[in-house]
């Protein structure tokens, strides 16, 4: 009878190591955020980065906190992809793509120009929220629009916002 119990114990404890990933729900896959950044317009010839970047919140200084997870967008490119794996899922206040001038500095908030941002659907001025589900990937795409990079002549004829 101890034989009986002791071997089920086994089998529980074997096949329980065998496991990968713990005991998480069933059919739970990865946890995540991709989607597809298009940018309008001509490259400005002092473009320095352009990157799509994720914050937990609109940074509103240069002392905010950095973004969580960001990609540099390929050179002269009109379409990237970008996707990132989270270990959790979470909620985010900011996608953004942003613009940056050869040669300023990248952690100066003030330097940056917003080409595009993922926009609350009822306030479309406003950024969204982002909520990323564990076990999911969210697709959001993005446009950038370099008319609204200051002193471009897409914004000198008026064009950018």
């Amino acid at each position: 009878m101890a034989l009986k119990y002791l071997l089920a114990a086994g089998l529980i404890i074997l096949s329980l190591s065998a496991c990968d990933h713990g005991m998480g729900p069933i059919g739970a896959g990865p946890t995540g955020l991709r989607g597809r950044v298009t940018l309008l317009g001509e490259w400005p010839p002092d473009t320095g980065i352009v990157v799509i970047a994720l914050f937990v919140e609109k940074p509103v200084s240069s002392e905010s906190e950095f973004p969580i997870v960001f990609k540099q967008a390929p050179a002269d490119s009109s379409q990237f992809d970008y996707e990132w794996t989270f270990s959790s899922g979470g909620v985010f206040g900011y996608l953004v793509v942003v613009w940056l001038a050869e040669g300023a500095n990248r952690t100066d908030i003030d330097a940056w120009v917003e080409l595009g941002f993922y926009a609350e659907p009822e306030s479309p001025g406003q950024p969204g929220e982002v909520l990323i589900t564990p076990g999911e990937f969210l697709r959001i795409d993005l446009t950038g629009d370099f008319s609204r990079v200051p002193g471009t002549e897409q914004d000198a004829e008026g064009k950018g916002p």
